[in-house]
């Protein structure tokens, strides 16, 4: 196979470079065709010559020059394309030549069998078929030229009926094979145009599918997080927050069905709250009280760590959960002890990084029809090979992602007697100055949200800045629940808020009425959320005013926020989401 590849690199004289793949295909076969022209051109005049047949020698050797002096001259003028047919031609003309004027006619006689195949080489199908005829008449008319310079003539009689017998049957046999290989094209050309379709269905399939799981998953989340701000008892506080560590998982999983890019899940957005680590951890091993006959739990705590934490103990649930719930799920014994440790690794004035490890005291079974063994366990080390197919067998994907977006690595190491998952992790401190009042921060776009990482395209406005409580908000949404959801979310933060259900009724509305803001679904009746942006900036155009609008959509596959943005709209948010991201969108249009 080297030696193969070695070849056909040679035959490329580097025309790959800069050329289509067809292109580059077909002058490759052209550079084959010369060079294979030379090969049989200068055995024939070997041959020739080693017989004494000087005219024979003289005139295949005359072609096997000329041959290379033009393959030559073309390669240098970057030409390809004309070597197999010029290479064709004078192959041709010298059989024809040698076996009119040479003295050894058997031996090119056998020589020209082999044309056809040169031809169909050198030329397109067509053309090289004509060739080929043209050929198999004139060397019919030499062969029976009763001439005097004719030494054709001499060959014996069987074997030129046998040469011209066999020459159609080779002809025919190429043309076959050409067709054969058309028809295998076609067949490919076909299934692949079949499997596009199958995936495009597919496609759509799964933009519905997750067009309808998102619009029930952003309430959820929405009424989750409203809970998180109202005063619960604490068992009830914790509930909710492992409502929300379940609905975000979830999301991953969604997110990573419909093949969204691992940034979108990167860029999930962190609840910037004050917490206690060590209640937050036993807080999701309470979860698991129905395995308690099964799995003991140790929990142990570097003592150095401050009491209070700032940040995300839901995303930190999230991993737990998902470690935990994969140790648990691929245990290879009816009773394990899971212990977990947290050490600090280091601390900056306001930060600490972390240092997580769960181990479990029993190896744990990889998945046999996944074509792993067991005998890929008992590594001494790490490899990044070996660590992330244990972080693909053990379903782990989504908890690596959650823990690099805080600047962690996931490792895992599994041996034929334990398993550790260990992982770092940022973290903030609480000031001291503000460890009565914690904070709770702004987030920025979360998951699915595709335009976390990008600034809101601006459009010039004599519009002056306005506060949110100050602004008039116009809701383009179908769907009563989503209506409902948004209203109680908004209502206590702006000054008015109005639904319209479809974009008829929102072109109606913004005719009649100032909204400082809209909020525009997509997938709604009667008009559609892009139509409706297109119609409400042509309205727009002829006053010189911008009204922002903030697309809030279950589309979430890739180009959905572009096609979004290409309608006019200045901010695109997918659901599910939080709604402080939205609350924050909100803000920096209208301070814009």
């Amino acid at each position: 196979m080297k030696i193969a590849n070695s070849l056909i690199a040679f035959c490329s004289f580097n025309i790959g470079e800069g050329t289509s793949r067809d292109t580059a295909d077909r002058l490759i076969q052209y550079s084959i065709t010369a060079l294979s022209t030379m090969i049989v051109l200068l055995i024939i005049a070997t041959l020739s010559l080693i017989h004494s047949d000087l005219t024979t020698g003289s005139i295949i050797a005359a072609a096997f020059i000329s041959t290379a002096i033009f393959l030559s001259v073309i390669v240098s003028k970057k030409q390809i394309k004309t070597s197999g047919p010029a290479s064709a031609i004078i192959l041709g003309a010298a059989f024809l030549t040698a076996l009119y004027a040479g003295n050894n006619g058997t031996l090119i006689l056998w020589g020209v069998l082999l044309y056809p195949v040169f031809a169909m080489l050198a030329f397109e199908y067509a053309k090289g078929n004509i060739m080929a005829i043209g050929f198999g008449v004139i060397l019919s008319v030499i062969l029976f030229l009763p001439t005097a310079t004719n030494k054709a003539i001499a060959i014996d009689l069987s074997i030129k009926i046998i040469a011209l017998s066999l020459y159609p049957i080779i002809l025919f046999a190429i043309s076959l094979l050409h067709f054969y290989k058309v028809k295998r094209i076609q067949d490919t050309e076909r299934l692949l145009l079949e499997q596009k379709n199958e995936s495009k269905l597919r496609d759509e399939y799964l933009a519905k599918l997750s067009h309808q799981i998102r619009t029930p998953l952003n309430n959820v989340m929405i009424i989750s997080n409203m809970l998180t701000s109202a005063p619960l008892e604490e068992k009830y506080k914790d509930m909710v927050d492992t409502i929300q560590a379940s609905t975000n998982n979830l999301v991953n999983v969604l997110n990573s069905m419909v093949e969204i890019s691992s940034g979108d899940i990167q860029s999930q957005s962190d609840f910037n709250i004050s917490f206690n680590l060590a209640n937050t951890i036993n807080n999701t091993i309470k979860l698991f009280a129905a395995q308690s006959q099964t799995v003991n739990f140790n929990v142990k705590v570097d003592e150095n760590l401050p009491n209070t934490l700032l940040g995300d103990p839901v995303k930190l649930k999230q991993i737990f959960l998902n470690i935990i719930e994969n140790i648990i799920k691929n245990k290879n014994s009816n009773k394990i002890g899971v212990e977990i440790k947290v050490n600090l690794v280091h601390r900056t004035a306001n930060s600490l990084e972390l240092f997580f490890e769960v181990r479990s005291n029993n190896p744990l079974l990889l998945k046999q029809n996944e074509g792993y063994t067991q005998s890929i366990i008992g590594e001494n080390s790490i490899t990044s090979a070996s660590n992330q197919l244990y972080i693909d067998l053990l379903d782990l994907n989504i908890t690596k992602k959650l823990v690099q977006s805080n600047g962690g690595k996931l490792n895992i190491k599994l041996t034929s007697n334990d398993a550790a998952i260990n992982f770092n992790y940022k973290i903030q401190t609480i000031p001291s100055e503000i460890k009565s009042t914690p904070p709770v921060v702004e987030k920025e776009p979360q998951i699915g949200d595709k335009a976390s990482d990008a600034t809101p395209e601006k459009t010039e406005s004599t519009r002056p800045a306005i506060d949110l409580s100050n602004a008039n908000v116009l809701l383009v949404e179908d769907n009563l629940i989503n209506q409902k959801i948004v209203i109680l979310s908004l209502k206590k933060i702006v000054k008015n808020i109005e639904v319209a259900n479809n974009g008829k009724e929102a072109l109606d509305k913004f005719g009649t009425s100032k909204y400082d803001i809209i909020l525009m679904d997509i997938q709604m009746p009667i008009m559609n959320g892009y139509v409706t942006t297109k119609k409400i900036r042509e309205i727009e155009s002829s006053t010189n005013s911008h009204t922002p609008i903030i697309a809030i959509t279950a589309n979430a596959l890739l180009g959905d926020r572009e096609e979004c943005i290409s309608a006019g709209m200045d901010d695109y948010i997918s659901k599910p989401f939080q709604i402080e991201v939205l609350i924050q969108k909100m803000r920096n249009l209208l301070k814009a």
